[in-house]
């Protein structure tokens, strides 16, 4: 095997990397001004009770500069007519979706929620959460689901559809 690859008990080397994720180590307890992660223990973490003036250093972590550079890594595209009947309703699910997932990974955020007349199209700061979502919406109100992935970046979209059932 060559050098630098690992085999599957070592786990699998993901083809393409998160150029935002550096394998640069902070000092710690590093501060993130814009949204108050501490970068402890060599990740990037939320400390309830973390004193802001314990922090050696302060850098923006690898999600707010992904927000303010606008660079998305998965979309979620949300349309029919069942989603226009429960916008409100699918919308505020994502969102609390999203709420629950940084918890486990304080990185994977939703940058933008686009709306359009007929559709909706969610940007997100992971490939990770856009196919959380949409496994979410297919889990909560079935329809059909497609997942696309990249090559050339690190890139996820997914389709999510669902027409109105006519009730005879």
């Amino acid at each position: 095997m060559p050098k630098g690859h690992r085999g599957i008990r070592g786990g699998l080397k993901p083809h393409l990397e998160d150029p935002y994720l550096s394998r640069k180590s902070y000092r710690e307890p590093t501060l993130c001004p814009r949204c108050g992660l501490v970068y402890k223990r060599r990740r990037w973490q939320k400390i309830a009770d973390f004193d802001p003036k314990m922090a050696v250093e302060h850098h923006k972590c690898p999600a707010c500069r992904k927000e303010e550079d606008h660079y998305v890594m998965g979309i979620v595209y949300i349309k029919g007519d069942f989603f226009e009947q429960r916008r409100e309703e699918i919308i505020n699910m994502l969102k609390n979706e999203e709420k629950k997932e940084i918890i486990h990974n304080p990185l994977d955020r939703i940058i933008d929620i686009v709306e359009d007349k007929d559709a909706v199209r969610v940007e997100t700061t992971s490939e990770n959460l856009a196919v959380h979502l949409g496994r979410m919406l297919y889990h909560s109100y079935g329809g059909d689901v497609e997942y696309k992935f990249s090559d050339e970046q690190k890139l996820a979209r997914v389709f999510w559809h669902r027409e109105k059932k006519e009730v005879k």
